[in-house]
Formats: structure tokens, C-alpha cells, sequence
């Protein structure tokens, strides 16, 4: 088990109790993030119906596809296993192991996660004679901050992190296309240590920098471009980001100020971040650097995101905490972020930004990357 036995069964009697203090049955989990933290369980067999269900006592039961049976049961801390062949339809499979729990038992169903449609939950209701609750966010809040385990973790996550992104600079030249640059991080990520991310490393260049999430698709790199690169390491499902940005050939003074004011925002971030503060405060420091220098129009986004557990479509736990403007989450140790000022102009778009762990006194750097605007001219 990746964190051990011990650790995951600790998880579950906590959560186990919460489901008694409410008052329910059971609940039921979709989310992969979610089931990986309780129960060390993961599978990319997601993209099909899959299901978990944590009752009152007991190891959780999954109901999925037959062919993810094998894997759920290798890991002890999976109690039983519900198959769906392939000519049943899963939410009347899910419906009949409900059921014998008898009519009107009370089921916690996670609600806030992407990976249970709204059909699935609506014919749920209509099948079941159980009493569907909306429930979720108390794993979430159980993930926000990080054990010694899962900080080495992203520890070593960065460190192959950083190679990716070494490699994918290494790689920029005049001629050669994005895919090329994008090749070597992936092989230099992988061979580092890196399991699959949560999402696609970002390797765009040229205009389409300007635009947040444009990814490679073979163009041709040329002089004057800026190559926007962001990359990430993966150990145990757990994440650590950062970015750089690189001009192939002399930078512009436009771009030297972009790069410097974001890395004057990423200082700024570092500086400030410490128990007690909140995510609110925070991120009103790193935008008065921006402000300060006119170029708060071009500063469209949060300051950070919660970085931790992650599966495909995301590798962050931005949608659990954030640094963002107002936000009253007070920091705590062991909590986990990706700082990634960012600025999209006109012409161009540029990224410095590193993941860091709060501490007892401030925060520490999980990656280590030169801090400085790369210049490829050959």
C-alpha cells in the first residue's frame, strides 16, 4: 500500500464515524482523488461507471465494470467488489446493492464531483428505494493538508518536475517544432520517476502563449517567440508544478518587464505566505506588484491553486483551496501550493512559478529551478 495499511485504515474509521454522526447508512464516492486518499486504490478505469461504497463498518465495496475487478482486490483495503458486465446498465446494479440495505436507508451521495452525471443521479433515485442525500466535501477538507509521506512525495515529484522542464529547455531552438520540445520533458519527466500527470504538461509558442491552456500542436518555433513551458512531476498521484518561460533570441524590453514583474509576484507570494494569513491576503500582495507596475489589466487569474492528489482531467486540488482575491481559508502548515503568476498580453503570454509547502514559520520551496528568463540565442 503506498502510505500503509495502517494509514488508510485511520482514514476510514474517521470517515466512518462522520457517517454515523450524520446519521446515514453509507455514502457513495465517484471521485478517483477521493477514493485514492482512502483507500490507496487507483485505476484509470474511471472513465466508465465506478463507484465505492463506505457504510457505517466495514471496507468500502466497489461497483464497477467486471474488468476492474482484479485490481480493486488486490488492494486489502477494498472489502468487496459489485461487477457490472458489460450488457447491464450500472446505476440498476448500484440501485440493487442499495437496496439491501432496505427501503428508506439513508445514502450520502458525492455530489460535487464531476464524475457522477446528473442522468446517473436521477435514475439512481428513480431505482433505488433508498433515501439519496447530497453529500461530499469532507474528504476534501480531510486532504487539504499534507502528511510527511505525502510532502516526500511531491518532493520527489518535483525533482522530476524539474528535469522535465530542463530537458523541454534544452530542447528550443530556432526550427524545431513545440512536439520536439515536448517530447524531451515528457521523456526526461518519466525517466525521473514520474507516474502519468493529472493533465498535459503546457509547451506552447509564439502568439498562442497569449492564450491560457494553448497547447503544442507542431508548430515550428522561430525567432523572436516566447516559449511558455509548465511542467509537473507525479510519485504516488501526488503533483508538484512550476514554470518558466524562454525567448529564442534577444528579449524585448516589453519582456524582460513581464518577466520581471512576475517574478517580482512570485517573491512577493513567497515572502508573504505563513500560518495565520489568509488566502485573501496573500493573494492582495502578489497583486499590488502587478498593480504597481500597470499591468493589473493582464493579471486575469488566482494567485495560486492547492496542489496534492491528482487524476485526469486535473492535477491540482485547486477546486478544494485556493489563493484568491477575498478568500478568508486561513493557512496552516503542511498545506501545499502551486504559486503561477501569470501574464497574458497581447502578443505573447509568460509564466514564472514554483510549488511551495507552508511551514510553522512561512513557506519552503518544493521545486528548485533558476529563477530567470531563459534566452536561446543561437
Amino acid at each position: 500500500m503506498p502510505a500503509g495499511q495502517s494509514v488508510y485504515d485511520d482514514r476510514l474509521a474517521d470517515l466512518q464515524q462522520t457517517i454515523k454522526e450524520r446519521g446515514l447508512n453509507g455514502v457513495l464516492i465517484f471521485d478517483p482523488e477521493n477514493l485514492f486518499w482512502l483507500t490507496g486504490y487507483q485505476t484509470i478505469g474511471y472513465f466508465t461507471f465506478h463507484a465505492t461504497f463506505v457504510g457505517q463498518t466495514g471496507r468500502p465495496t466497489i461497483i464497477a465494470r467486471i474488468v476492474n475487478r482484479d485490481l480493486a482486490m488486490a488492494h486489502p483495503t477494498i472489502g468487496a467488489f459489485e461487477a457490472v458486465r458489460d450488457t447491464e446498465e450500472p446505476v440498476a446494479v448500484l440501485a440493487g446493492f442499495l437496496d439491501q440495505l432496505g427501503a428508506g436507508a439513508r445514502i450520502g451521495v458525492e455530489t460535487n464531483t464531476r464524475h457522477l452525471s446528473v442522468a446517473d443521479f436521477q435514475q439512481l433515485a428513480v431505482l433505488s428505494e433508498c433515501q439519496l442525500e447530497s453529500w461530499g466535501g469532507e474528504i476534501e477538507a480531510r486532504r487539504v493538508v499534507k502528511s510527511d509521506w505525502e510532502l516526500d512525495c511531491m518532493q520527489r515529484a518535483a525533482r522530476a518536475a524539474e528535469a522535465g522542464l530542463r530537458a523541454a529547455i534544452d530542447a528550443v531552438r530556432p526550427g524545431c517544432t513545440e512536439n520536439d520540445i515536448a517530447a524531451a520533458m515528457f521523456e526526461a519527466n518519466i525517466r525521473a520517476g514520474s507516474e502519468y500527470l493529472g493533465h498535459p504538461p503546457l509547451v506552447v509558442s509564439g502568439p498562442a502563449t497569449s492564450l491560457c491552456f494553448a497547447m503544442w500542436r507542431r508548430r515550428e518555433v522561430r525567432r523572436g517567440d516566447v516559449v511558455l513551458l509548465e511542467g509537473a512531476g507525479c510519485v504516488n498521484r501526488l503533483h508538484a508544478m512550476l514554470s518558466r518561460p524562454v525567448v529564442v533570441g534577444p528579449p524585448t524590453d516589453e519582456q524582460l518587464e513581464a518577466a520581471d514583474a512576475l517574478k517580482g509576484v512570485l517573491e512577493a507570494a513567497i515572502g508573504a505566505m505563513k500560518p495565520g494569513l489568509t488566502a485573501g491576503e496573500v493573494d492582495q500582495t502578489c497583486r499590488e506588484v502587478v498593480e504597481r507596475r500597470g499591468l493589473g489589466a493582464y493579471f486575469r487569474h488566482r494567485s495560486a491553486y492547492g496542489i496534492g492528489i491528482g487524476f485526469p482531467p486535473n492535477w491540482s486540488e485547486g477546486h478544494i483551496y485556493a489563493i484568491r482575491p477575498d478568500d478568508p481559508l486561513v493557512l496552516q502548515p503542511g498545506m501545499t501550493f502551486h504559486v503561477i503568476p501569470t501574464l497574458f498580453k497581447k502578443d505573447f503570454g509568460m509564466c514564472f512559478s514554483d510549488s511551495v509547502r507552508i511551514t510553522e514559520t512561512g513557506c519552503d520551496l518544493l521545486t528548485d529551478f533558476p529563477r530567470e528568463l531563459v534566452s536561446v540565442d543561437p
